[in-house]
């Protein structure tokens, strides 16, 4: 809002703003209540000029729109990886897994067991429903994986934007 200075017969400038057009203002000097002219005539008195050191009022900066990016993408990102779940894996039934365990040699089903091979296949290759689940497993897991990295990165952005931000601050002197 703009101020006008109204002068006091002591010789002291009293800052108005059109909100006080036709009251009274208090001289900070003298104490006098000095008439503040009508709205129109407002205009006539001289606009109070910026201060050097005054505060101003705090602007939008690039930093400022880093700092919401990096925060939505991560806030976004690690939400969806949070609650994003892989589908389970549901065609192997217990007669497939029992005839292939017992089809091989001992010493490869301790193997995959101490590898903790999971979907590996002992003695015969993956069906096509096997090779597709696990194709779809991996998609997911790496989807997974993507959206956590997006939400690092995003953290990461929000940070610098907040050391820009507080440089910023620190060379303005606030």
């Amino acid at each position: 809002m703009t101020s006008f200075l109204l002068p006091c017969a002591c010789g002291v400038d009293i800052p108005v703003t059109s909100s006080q057009a036709g009251g009274l203002a208090t001289c900070p000097a003298c104490g006098r209540q000095e008439p503040v002219p009508r709205l129109r005539d407002l205009g006539k008195l001289r606009v109070v000029t910026e201060v050097a050191g005054a505060r101003t009022p705090k602007s939008w900066t690039g930093w400022h729109g880093l700092l919401l990016a990096g925060s939505l993408l991560a806030a976004t990102a690690g939400l969806l990886s949070v609650s994003f779940t892989p589908p389970e894996v549901d065609f192997f039934d217990d007669a497939t897994i029992k005839s292939s365990v017992m089809k091989a040699p001992t010493d490869e089903v301790y193997s995959a067991w101490a590898t903790r091979l999971v979907h590996a296949s002992i003695d015969r290759p993956p069906t096509e429903i096997e090779a597709k689940s696990r194709g779809r497993s991996d998609y997911y897991h790496s989807l997974q994986n993507g959206l956590r990295t997006a939400a690092a990165v995003g953290a990461l952005l929000a940070l610098v934007g907040v050391g820009g931000v507080l440089s910023k601050r620190k060379v303005n002197g606030r």
